[in-house]
């Protein structure tokens, strides 16, 4: 009988491992659906693995995602690149249209609270949609690494707004169209 319930602890600890919360879950799909919308991204070939149905409730082994194996709250998003165009690098980033720069909804962000590294670095994000930018990501308090890098934020607002994450530690706002002093003059 011991045997038994130790059999059936180690499956529930396996089972849950597997499991992704709900609330994530359910996020996830709708940020990849806010991503489908980007004229910007190829949306047939956008996060395969991000589906909906019965036998895919497992967002903590959809690409892209990184689990926590004990809580299995998301701890790691790696949105980068998502035209997934190996062309768009360092040296070629700048050779995107204008028309193809978009705006980034942050409040999209909000349901994954452990969330504690974040990569949407080259993929031609312009801003942020009006009252829904970086300050927003206050709410993520352990939030430790925000890889910005090669977009074209251009509003140095940006680090103020990021001011207010008090758990970040390393922040990437490599070639961006920022301008001016850090911190802030004036």
């Amino acid at each position: 009988m011991k045997a038994l319930l130790w059999v059936l602890v180690i499956f529930v600890q396996i089972h849950e491992y597997k499991s992704c919360l709900e609330e994530e879950r359910i996020g996830l799909l709708h940020l990849k659906s806010f991503l489908k919308s980007i004229p910007y991204t190829n949306s047939n070939d956008l996060l395969p693995s991000w589906v909906d149905n019965s036998k895919s409730i497992e967002c903590c082994g959809w690409e892209r995602v990184r689990c926590n194996s004990t809580t299995s709250h998301i701890i790691e998003l790696s949105l980068e690149n998502l035209k997934q165009d190996p062309y768009y690098g360092e040296h070629n980033y700048e050779k995107v249209s204008f028309g193809d720069r978009w705006l980034l909804n942050v409040s999209m962000l909000k349901p994954f609270k452990e969330l504690r590294s974040l990569d949407i670095s080259f993929n031609a994000i312009g801003g942020c949609i009006p009252y829904e930018g970086f300050e927003k990501l206050s709410s993520l308090r352990n939030l430790e690494i925000l890889n910005l890098g090669y977009n074209f934020f251009h509003d140095n607002g940006i680090l103020q707004s990021l001011g207010d994450v008090t758990s970040l530690k390393t922040l990437n706002l490599t070639r961006n169209l920022l301008e001016g002093y850090f911190p802030a003059q004036g």
